[in-house]
């Protein structure tokens, strides 16, 4: 997401508030008595790609048919391409298997949803560059009628003119079948919001944007998430998000009971050491509700210039308990530099953490419950 600016104000946390450092003391991805399990990361780093070539902001999405594809963009000729590959063995190897656009202006962030059998969407940010910046934003959406294999154009899901743009799609599928696409809109330098399109027909018309939170608060919320998971038995939805509570970035997260029609209960997620950031958080739920929440972070360098010198990382939480949420002390999935995060629920106790660090590369991380 470019650019943060300025300290932010202090506006009021929901009832799950906590810092990082209440939990100092413990051991690695535990957070004391109040987590139903322990998380694992496993040393099985695997590329995205055959070959594991260059590739960056890298995404998985799981198809009824038992493959898994990879999403990532490469730089081919000076252009950007937005390129898939595919895995038929559970993720654990990928080959290459389709490109869904390519572009001299500035494409990128793809994010993958199959929407019915065979039928995935691609959704990504798709700006026109002029020599002074962008000079339209698009988030564009191509379909795909053959699991992946071939792509057409299907719709503008939001687009605007500058000088405020729109970033980072993210979808899911709703209770009814709809499809719900977040993104990221700027309001002002200071204030950034998550914004909410629906689909009724796999991706040919949306509905009007709606700001979900904070359209007043100067804070660039961004670069969203969404989990299922309950709460004492009732569905809830865990967004998690990047925002400037303290002028650099930090995670927070908000939950619904209403399948993402109003968020409530926002709550501190990963706040870094003073100065240092933590962004680009993803999120994925395991069968009894347990969550794992994936960003990187600079905490851990002596330097400071964003996004470099990051770290990927990852915290845990049981499933909400009346609207409360306590995440766990942070476990290092990849060393700096790594970039862009993603993670994606692979059975009821394992997912795989995605990631750039000099192409697309996952590790598989399980959730043991506790007895």
């Amino acid at each position: 997401m470019p650019g943060h600016f300025g300290q932010k104000v202090l506006n009021a946390f929901g009832v799950g508030h906590h810092t990082q450092q209440d939990h100092q003391g413990q051991p690695p991805g535990s957070a004391g008595h109040h987590l139903p399990g322990r998380g694992f990361i496993h040393d099985d780093e695997r590329p995205l790609s055959s070959p594991p070539n260059n590739g960056t902001y890298p995404r998985l999405a799981r198809l009824s048919d038992g493959s898994i594809l990879s999403s990532f963009t490469r730089f081919p000729d000076g252009q950007h391409a937005l390129c898939v590959a595919r895995s038929t063995d559970g993720g654990r190897t990928f080959e290459n298997f389709s490109e869904v656009t390519r572009a001299t202006g500035d494409v990128d962030n793809m994010f993958l949803l199959e929407v019915a059998p065979g039928v995935v969407l691609a959704a990504f940010r798709n700006h026109d560059l002029g020599p002074n910046g962008p000079t339209h934003f698009r988030i564009t959406v191509c379909r795909s009628t053959d699991g992946g294999r071939s792509w057409k154009f299907a719709s503008q899901a939001a687009e605007k003119s500058p000088p405020f743009g729109i970033w980072e799609p993210f979808m899911r599928l709703g209770r009814r079948g709809e499809v719900q696409l977040t993104y990221s809109q700027e309001f002002a330098h200071n204030n950034q919001c998550t914004m909410l399109v629906v689909t009724h027909d796999q991706g040919s018309t949306w509905s009007h944007p709606v700001c979900l939170h904070g359209d007043q608060d100067p804070l660039r919320d961004g670069m969203n998430g969404i989990a299922t998971t309950f709460d004492n038995g009732r569905e809830a939805l865990v967004m998690v998000f990047e925002t400037t509570r303290y002028g650099p970035f930090n995670v927070e997260a908000l939950i619904s009971y209403d399948d993402g029609a109003t968020w409530h209960h926002r709550h501190e997620v990963f706040r870094p050491r003073q100065g240092h950031n933590a962004g680009s958080p993803q999120i994925s739920a395991f069968a009894d509700g347990s969550m794992v929440v994936v960003f990187m972070t600079d905490d851990d360098s002596h330097k400071v210039d964003w996004v470099k010198h990051a770290s990927i990382k990852a915290v845990f939480a049981g499933p909400p308990q009346n609207g409360q949420i306590r995440w766990s002390e942070p476990q290092v999935v990849s060393p700096a530099s790594s970039f862009w995060p993603g993670v994606l629920a692979l059975d009821h106790h394992t997912a795989l953490v995605t990631y750039d660090r000099g192409g697309p590369l996952a590790k598989s991380i399980t959730w043991q419950p506790r007895q």
